[in-house]
């Protein structure tokens, strides 16, 4: 019996693109949101206190914020700098911010808007599926400046505070470390959460609703970690949530120490299976089952604790980064807990949607900034086909060299931001080779391989002859893994082979195995 086992893909040049409109001369350093919610309406009152740093000449600084339409959105009160009342426009869900001369000439300084109204979305006020009143910020892709006004786009990190008014029958959990719980005279409680570490306001949220809280129990692991969950479903959700430590710490142990203060796992209303918020993920209401059967849901949005929240993409269209990162490394996670087998039936699984997503959208791709409606950026390109680029560049360059190359891209672009060219060069780094042609052909390239493989055995010779053809027209890359056994002599005792193929110049490769010799020829 002979297996033939190949992967392939297509080289093109790409440029890295990052069409959102933004001023490189600001950088917001932090946010603090004071938000007073109530039982009464879906209204909220907040004041924002966002800390910039200007890097040049800025006559107008710009935050992204929703309008108020039609009784739902955002009107803003006014905006301060100290006890100075500020000139502002807020138009088409910008809010613009006029900075006269001696504000001009602050390198740093500190502006507070105030403003109400009923979030359209970012902050999802509704009821659980329990009938329950709940709170809870969903922001990605860039739905934060529903509620809160920023610049909502990951290439602008910054701490976060959350000064949390709400009535004393919920809890709140948010990110960062609580640094104060308390009751007022009126009913309500007033929390503050705060981090110093610098965040994407993608995973900037709060959560607010009636939780049953429990501490995890860890063994070696020593981040602290929580179950938020309804209490109707207290006994199940403790035990799914807080089986998390364990896949914890592997994800400690194979990359890097926890970035952040705290793991609260949150049961939810977000609209995704789960959301990888730093320091408290929340999970989609149905997550709980008393049987751990989300587990690699769990892993998933824990790995994006390191990559996507703490080593996050600069902008949207390299999401690869991140959603690539997380569904390989939940894999490998497999691989190393369950076993080859698991890891294998889940690498198949993945193959199967890229190919099915493939055939319906023959254009797509890991990296196609034509893609406006960010939402469509979640697709098997950016999560499977980009595990299985991966997983390829792994078996290109080796288990030593590739894990080097990733705690090299983790350890540069911690609590930063990176493009795919940044992290391409950390992997070049750590193998000493050129990946110019990978990289290009994986992530800038659509469709899939149209590859014939011939074989051809002459028995007097004892030869094998493999080939394989490609259309001229459009080149491939070709990482090729081989293997094969036979019953008969004809092979003897060679070797597994794993050959790598970077620089085909022509339509139609041919590898020759010489059984006498046991020396293969190309």
């Amino acid at each position: 019996m002979r297996k033939l086992v190949f992967l392939l893909c297509i080289p093109i040049m790409g440029i890295a693109q990052d069409s959102y409109e933004r001023q490189p001369e600001i950088d917001v350093l932090s946010y603090a949101v004071q938000i007073a919610l109530n039982d009464s309406n879906d209204r909220i009152t907040a004041k924002s206190e966002i800390e910039v740093v200007l890097n040049g000449a800025v006559e107008l600084l710009f935050l992204d914020l929703i309008n108020e339409r039609e009784g739902k959105g955002m009107l803003v009160q006014g905006v301060f700098f100290e006890e100075e009342a500020l000139n502002f426009s807020h138009k088409n869900d910008r809010l613009t911010i006029e900075l006269n001369q001696r504000i001009r000439n602050d390198r740093g300084l500190r502006l507070t808007v105030l403003y109400e109204g009923e979030p359209t979305d970012g902050l999802i006020i509704s009821k659980n599926k329990y009938g329950d009143r709940t709170f809870f910020g969903d922001n990605w892709p860039n739905r934060a400046h529903h509620w809160f006004p920023c610049i909502d786009h990951p290439s602008d990190k910054a701490s976060i505070e959350f000064d949390v008014i709400a009535p004393s029958h919920y809890q709140v959990i948010s990110n960062g470390e609580k640094v104060l719980s308390k009751k007022q005279n009126n009913g309500f409680t007033r929390t503050i959460y705060s981090t110093s570490l610098v965040l994407p306001t993608k995973v900037m949220v709060i959560g607010v609703a009636k939780f049953s809280i429990n501490l995890c129990e860890a063994g070696k692991q020593v981040t602290q970690s929580s179950a938020y969950v309804y209490p109707q479903e207290e006994e199940q959700g403790f035990s799914d949530y807080c089986s998390t430590t364990d896949i914890l710490e592997w994800f400690e142990n194979k990359i890097a120490p926890y970035p952040y203060e705290k793991l609260a796992h949150v049961q939810s209303k977000t609209r995704y299976g789960g959301m990888e918020n730093a320091g408290c993920i929340f999970y989609h209401e149905n997550s709980i089952d008393g049987k751990q059967g989300s587990k690699y849901l769990f892993a998933h949005e824990i790995a994006h604790q390191w990559f996507g929240n703490s080593a996050s993409e600069k902008d949207w269209h390299h999401v690869w980064l991140s959603e690539g990162f997380a569904t390989y490394l939940t894999e490998v996670y497999k691989q190393e807990t369950a076993g080859e087998i698991a890891f294998k039936e889940g690498m198949e699984q993945a193959r199967i949607k890229v190919i099915r997503f493939q055939k319906k959208y023959p254009e797509a791709k890991i990296i196609d900034t034509s893609i406006t409606n960010l939402n469509q950026l979640l697709n098997p390109m950016t999560y499977q086909k980009a595990a299985w680029m991966l997983h390829m560049l792994r078996n290109i360059i080796g288990d030593d060299a590739f894990w080097r190359g990733i705690k090299s891209y983790y350890e540069k672009y911690q609590y930063g931001n990176a493009l795919s060219s940044d992290f391409q060069i950390e992997m070049e780094n750590a193998s000493n080779r050129n990946l110019d042609m990978f990289f290009e052909t994986w992530l800038y390239q659509p469709g899939m391989a149209k590859v014939e493989s011939t074989f051809k055995y002459k028995k007097k010779k004892r030869q094998l002859t493999i080939i394989l053809k490609q259309p001229k027209s459009n080149w491939f890359v070709i990482p090729i893994q081989f293997d094969w056994s036979s019953k008969g002599p004809m092979v003897m005792d060679a070797p597994k082979m794993k050959i790598t193929f970077e620089d085909i110049e022509r339509g139609e490769l041919e590898w020759k195995f010489d059984a006498k010799s046991n020396v293969l020829k190309w």
